[in-house]
């Protein structure tokens, strides 16, 4: 109980640092909104002439891209520069001196910082759907939603690991951030952040479906945009679950071994 305690202080104290400043809120909200109209206006484009692309219609797919949006705020890390800094500057040693786990620590940090872009993002969405997706509201049923959040969470936690792991990198590499860039740009347009991808030839098409990438964004949007079947759900959710818990083998690995890579010197 203490130990849960503990971890929930961090979340409550990384709430309260990320609602503090009013300015940010604005900013974040501004920032939020433009893309997702820049992408509404874009595919408004793309459609002139046309009543479906791959089996999308035009409001399927400016539903799916408003959507997918919001899951790439939601799950994409911003810590890395954090972590690298604390294992080049020694800060991480206080960490390593008390009953606490980094990566428990920074998973809590990670969902309070996010706690607060998902209240952006739904004030966003909420907009974005009074004024664009009127029909669409009456498809989105209560169980895919609840469907939709769990696997928002799962998909958080696999690139929270993913993220993480590049991250610890750190302890044999000085400069890792064209690592993290490229991963990001890689993910977001593997896992279906640009648009659908069976919008992709068949041939990328099967190079996503063996990497874990499509359960980040691809698959909790399609589950709004498609709807959800229970039957359908079962074989996609243990496959997600696989992907966690490997990736969380290889970032206690790469933990394990970084530590005993690391040298302080000095006090």
């Amino acid at each position: 109980m203490k130990t849960c305690k503990k971890y929930f202080s961090t979340f409550k104290l990384t709430w309260k640092q990320a609602t503090d400043y009013r300015f940010e809120f604005i900013m974040e909200m501004v920032c939020t909104f433009i893309p997702i109209l820049a992408l509404i206006f874009l595919w408004r484009e793309v459609y002139q002439g046309k009543s479906a692309i791959q089996g999308y219609s035009y409001g399927e797919m400016l539903l799916y891209v408003v959507i997918a949006r919001f899951v790439t705020i939601m799950i994409t890390p911003d810590f890395l520069f954090d972590v690298m800094g604390e294992v080049q500057g020694g800060t991480i040693q206080h960490y390593i001196c008390k009953p606490i786990s980094y990566i428990r620590y920074w998973f809590m940090r990670s969902i309070g910082g996010k706690s607060r872009s998902a209240l952006w993002s739904l004030i966003s969405l909420v907009i974005i759907f009074t004024l664009f997706f009127r029909d669409c509201v009456d498809k989105i049923t209560p169980v895919s939603v609840i469907c939709y959040i769990f696997v928002l969470l799962l998909s958080f936690t696999l690139y929270f690991e993913i993220a993480m792991t590049i991250s610890l990198l750190s302890f044999w590499f000085y400069e890792i951030s064209s690592w993290y860039y490229t991963l990001t740009f890689a993910i977001e347009f593997l896992a279906g952040g640009l648009f659908p991808l069976t919008l992709f030839p068949n041939a990328i098409q099967r190079v996503c479906n063996v990497l874990p990438f499509q359960f980040l964004i691809y698959y909790p949007t399609s589950i709004i945009v498609n709807g959800v079947n229970c039957k359908e759900l079962l074989w996609p959710l243990c496959v997600l679950l696989t992907w966690i818990i490997i990736f969380s083998i290889i970032l206690k690995c790469v933990w394990r071994e970084g530590i005993k890579h690391y040298e302080l010197i000095g006090g």
